[in-house]
């Protein structure tokens, strides 16, 4: 179910803009449970993760995650009405947007060497694999940070990393010339039948190149701009989602969306940090993000943080989210015909969305944590969600 496209385990990256004395590495080792509820009995996840960090004397540290998610639900798209008789990818009957029943597993890792060097700029490697019964990824990424000044209170960053996927697809058809595929009406309808099992594997990748700017504006503050470009190429139809072709004709169709081999995308990052006093501490982050689907979106991200006493902090936060749909988005079943492109998936459509977000860490003693958290996810097309997440760190 290309589960790898889901956020459902957040990359928490150090951000580089607070002054290096104030940053510090540490060994440790931290486990951590996730469970992830859709509302409607949708998706459920239940998700394991392992992380170890190491220091390798003052220059190196290498940092692994392991993350293993079981999944299980139904996910929205067109289908065959069974009340109607139809039964297979033809003209036989009627369609229903309806919930598909899945279940499925992830196997993630990820490795990140961190050197430091004389004048202590940094530079980050990393590698990430991704494993699923019909999805494989893996991912190499390094990135630079230079600090322009003796006082390490402004720095540069250079980032890139490249990921190549494959997919399992249905034996749809869906590979074939996209500048004929839906214009020739004497195409042979085999092309389209999935009723035989046949699958193939595809391919793509995806190039993200990303330059920013940190600035410490004083002992409390600290911002930083990022901008980013990504460039995906292949295979990037959800082999999972359908669409309805010629509706109510003699040639109607139930066949696997078709989305463009291409896409760019550029946007920019802005994050804010400060202090309120000792206990206090604030960061806000905007996202902007656009591309050559139509797609637009604006993410708005806060969180607070409390330190009650010395061993219980406290968290907040919120995160609202709008987008706009994508140029080949339509959830109609009598709308496709003989359009090249076409997509029914909720992702693609124009939403938004709003998760509160609530944490408490406990600090037993200088070696042992505790971390609880929750979120709430509430989105305009009527899917609402839960996240609840505990773990345990030790350092040593």
């Amino acid at each position: 179910m290309q589960l790898n496209n889901f956020n459902l385990i957040s990359k928490i990256t150090a951000v580089a803009i607070v002054a290096s004395n104030a940053l510090y590495a540490e060994n440790y080792v931290a486990v951590e449970f996730l469970q992830y509820n859709e509302n409607d009995n949708r998706v459920a996840v239940s998700a394991p993760s392992f992380s170890a960090s190491y220091d390798i004397g003052t220059d190196f540290t290498i940092k692994a995650d392991i993350v293993h998610d079981a999944v299980s639900g139904a996910t929205p798209s067109w289908q065959p009405d069974s009340v109607s008789g139809a039964s297979s990818r033809d003209n036989s009957g009627d369609y229903v947007y309806d919930n598909q029943t899945f279940d499925e597993a992830r196997n993630a890792g990820s490795i990140m060497l961190t050197t430091r060097f004389g004048n202590r700029d940094e530079l980050y490697t990393g590698f990430d694999y991704s494993r699923e019964s019909d999805f494989d990824s893996k991912s190499v990424s390094a990135e630079y940070m230079h600090y322009t000044d003796k006082s390490h209170n402004q720095s540069i960053n250079v980032g890139v990393s490249y990921a190549f996927n494959e997919i399992l697809s249905n034996g749809n058809g869906e590979n074939e010339d996209k500048n004929k595929r839906y214009k020739d009406d004497d195409d042979d309808d085999d092309k389209y039948d999935t009723g035989s099992g046949a699958s193939q594997k595809e391919e793509s990748n995806s190039l993200n190149i990303q330059a920013g700017i940190s600035q410490v504006l004083n002992d409390h503050t600290s911002v930083k701009i990022e901008a980013f470009t990504i460039l995906d190429n292949g295979y990037l139809t959800n082999p999972h989602a359908n669409v309805v072709r010629d509706y109510n004709t003699v040639n109607q169709k139930l066949v696997t969306e078709n989305r463009p081999d291409k896409r760019t995308a550029y946007g920019a990052n802005l994050k804010y940090i400060t202090m309120f006093g000792e206990n206090l501490s604030f960061k806000a982050n905007y996202r902007f993000y656009t591309d050559d689907w139509d797609v637009t979106s604006h993410t708005i991200d806060h969180d607070i943080y409390y330190t009650l006493n010395k061993k219980i902090t406290l968290g907040a936060g919120f995160r609202i989210y709008t987008q706009s749909e994508a140029n080949f988005y339509n959830k109609k079943k009598d709308f496709f015909t003989n359009e090249e492109y076409a997509s029914s998936d909720e992702r693609l459509s124009k939403f938004d969305a709003i998760t509160y977000k609530a944490s408490v860490d406990f600090k037993q003693n200088d070696k042992v944590s505790y971390n609880i958290g929750g979120q709430f996810y509430s989105q305009s097309t009527g899917l609402d969600a839960s996240m609840i997440t505990g773990g345990m760190k030790y350092k040593f």
